[in-house]
């Protein structure tokens, strides 16, 4: 397959080495110049649990981007980046091109359906833990699981099945869901919890496992995301999405792993919290629905944002 990765950060990094090294025809598009640089010039650096390898891959940095027509595009930047990168990629997309999205946040699939028919557009997540240690260089944490599906029930199933056995081939573990919407909303759930605990208390998701009342306050920020996404017809299984994150805590899971909008603030990058916290606070408010605590995670993040650089670190010794 000739597939484009919109977004080459960490995770599109990871994606799109793997599919290079299963044999698939790749491209991995970014807007980090010196980071595409370092791909085409010295390759794309892997490293895992296994050591490092290098893996040879195209890469082109956009705006000035041009690409021959893919079967599929993947979208993998932040969903601030979201139009910038289905831009980006157009060129990519012809008359049979399949885009799926694997982003966090609320709010990606609408620009997504501008760019291609309800048929041709799948979403979906992964809970592969990954980052990105510099330009070329990204290190892939632990086990996960990617599901994604068809927007419009029954649309281009005999291209999905060759999306679906690509990412087999390429080590990804894939399962397939009838409804990805719901899939989407319970990572967006998922990641209300676990991005913004971790941010606010600045430790790594094993540390989560330390607090003994970790059910009681990842369920009100749960609670709040059930309703307003019942208020627009998805159902979120709570009590599936609260299992998920405890299965994170194991190091072997991916638990070292630091969340991505803590790298956010650790390199003084505008966070994902609008399209987080912020989105259901937003949507919450649009339908008449409290929501509290998601309201104040907004606040304490963009709070973190502002003032990261002169958070305090240590004791004075005086």
């Amino acid at each position: 397959m000739r597939i484009v990765v919109a977004g080459s950060g960490a995770m599109g990094c990871r994606f799109g080495g793997l599919l290079a090294e299963a044999g698939q025809d790749v491209l991995l598009l970014d807007g980090w110049a010196e980071h595409v640089d370092a791909i085409n010039f010295s390759g794309l650096r892997i490293t895992d649990e296994r050591g490092s390898r290098v893996v040879r891959v195209a890469a082109k940095a956009f705006p000035a981007v041009t690409a021959d027509r893919a079967d599929l595009v993947i979208v993998f930047g932040k969903a601030a980046q979201t139009a910038s990168l289905a831009e980006a990629a157009t060129a990519a997309i012809g008359r049979d091109t399949l885009l799926l999205t694997l982003q966090n946040g609320l709010g990606n699939l609408e620009i997504l359906g501008r760019y291609v028919p309800a048929d041709r557009l799948l979403a979906g997540t992964t809970t592969l833990g990954t980052e990105l240690l510099g330009p070329g260089h990204v290190r892939a944490l632990g086990s996960g699981e990617t599901v994604f599906g068809a927007l419009e029930a029954g649309g281009r199933r005999r291209e999905v099945a060759r999306v679906r056995q690509a990412l087999a081939a390429a080590g990804i573990a894939v399962r397939m869901t009838a409804d990805p919407r719901a899939t989407v909303w319970s990572k967006v759930a998922f990641n209300c919890v676990m991005n913004s605990l971790c941010s606010l208390a600045s430790i790594p998701v094993s540390a989560l496992a330390r607090y003994d009342r970790f059910d009681e306050l990842a369920g009100s920020v749960l609670d709040e995301i059930v309703a307003v996404a019942a208020a627009e017809g998805v159902a979120v299984d709570s009590a599936g999405v609260l299992a998920l994150m405890r299965a994170q805590f194991a190091p072997s899971a991916s638990g070292d792993h630091l969340a991505s909008t803590l790298q956010d603030l650790m390199r003084g990058r505008p966070t994902e919290i609008a399209y987080l916290n912020g989105a259901v606070a937003a949507r919450a408010a649009e339908h008449g629905i409290p929501a509290p605590v998601n309201e104040t995670i907004t606040r304490l993040i963009a709070l973190l944002e502002a003032t990261w650089p002169a958070r305090v670190t240590s004791l004075n010794a005086d």
